[in-house]
């Protein structure tokens, strides 16, 4: 299909069956699918065999491997025994990344320690990623720093900050989630206020929905358009940006809601449950915005 974007799906928002997720994706016309977790397993335990099956499987079918969705430095930066273990953990997602053909290994920013985040956390994560920086130099892989409320990088700012003490550099991009914005309190719009400021560094899109109650937190997904995001707003300044590259849907809602701690936890079949009905209404309205935008 001749879009402005490419599109793709993560793939336990449809299912953990490899066929039933190609199916989703033929049937919508995409162009790729994000892997994050199937066959019961979470990204990072998937063998390097079980990586070659699955890209061979999306070749088959027309379909790239959009995104390798990593769950680096998701973990506290206090603690240099885990921090080593999470640079080893990235070294095993190029790899991996390698394999599938697939060109950003989503990574995140460490746990979140107070809201906003001091400037001097910020410029300490970014230290830390240039081993991550140095383990993917010559791989054509970007690093994609995913905006995260439960992690220091969540708005906006926090990451336009973050940025500031690393090089600007095609290897190392922002997987952009403006639904991320809304789960930490404030009155911030994440597409009229939070996507400015990083607007340049955008490599990679996740897409879903909430919405903040009183300037507090959101809580839980909901189906896309019915909460705070301006969708239209958000494709249309990608695409007048000049943005061309991955949008994904990440539909975290479902139409039999998910329990607190699975919907927080997205791996394996308790996530994956009841996701496709849901994804699917999501996906038709994803697909009507990037027509008109």
């Amino acid at each position: 299909m001749n879009r402005w974007c490419r599109l793709a799906i993560l793939t336990d928002e449809v299912s953990q069956e490899l066929d039933d997720v190609i199916r989703f994706a033929r049937d919508f016309q995409l162009d790729g699918i994000e892997l994050r977790s199937l066959a019961g397993k979470a990204f990072k335990d998937l063998t390097i065999a079980d990586i070659r099956t699955i890209a061979g499987k999306c070749r088959d079918n027309g379909l790239a491997i959009s995104g390798c969705a990593t769950p680096v430095f998701k973990c506290d930066i206090s603690d240099p025994a885990v921090i080593a273990d999470h640079v080893d953990l990235f070294r095993r997602s190029l790899d991996a990344a390698k394999t599938a053909d697939c060109t950003t290994v989503r990574v995140f920013t460490f746990l979140r320690r107070g809201h906003p985040t001091a400037n001097s956390d910020l410029e300490r994560a970014a230290s830390h990623f240039l081993a991550l920086l140095n383990a993917a130099k010559g791989s054509g892989i970007c690093v994609g720093v995913e905006n995260e409320a439960s992690c220091l990088v969540g708005t906006g700012a926090e990451t336009k900050e973050f940025l500031r003490h690393l090089p600007d550099t095609p290897q190392l991009g922002v997987v952009w989630d403006p639904c991320n914005v809304v789960y930490l309190d404030g009155a911030n719009d994440p597409v009229h206020d939070d996507y400015p400021l990083i607007a340049n560094r955008v490599r990679h899109v996740h897409l879903k929905d909430a919405s903040r109650v009183g300037g507090k937190a959101a809580q839980r997904c909901v189906e896309l358009g019915t909460g705070d995001i301006d969708f239209p707003a958000q494709l249309a300044a990608l695409k007048s940006a000049g943005y061309r590259d991955w949008i994904t849907l990440e539909t975290h809602w479902r139409s039999i809601p998910l329990d607190d701690e699975t919907q927080h936890l997205p791996a394996g079949y308790a996530f994956s449950a009841h996701a496709e009905p849901a994804s699917r209404i999501c996906m038709g309205h994803l697909q009507r915005w990037i027509a008109a935008a």
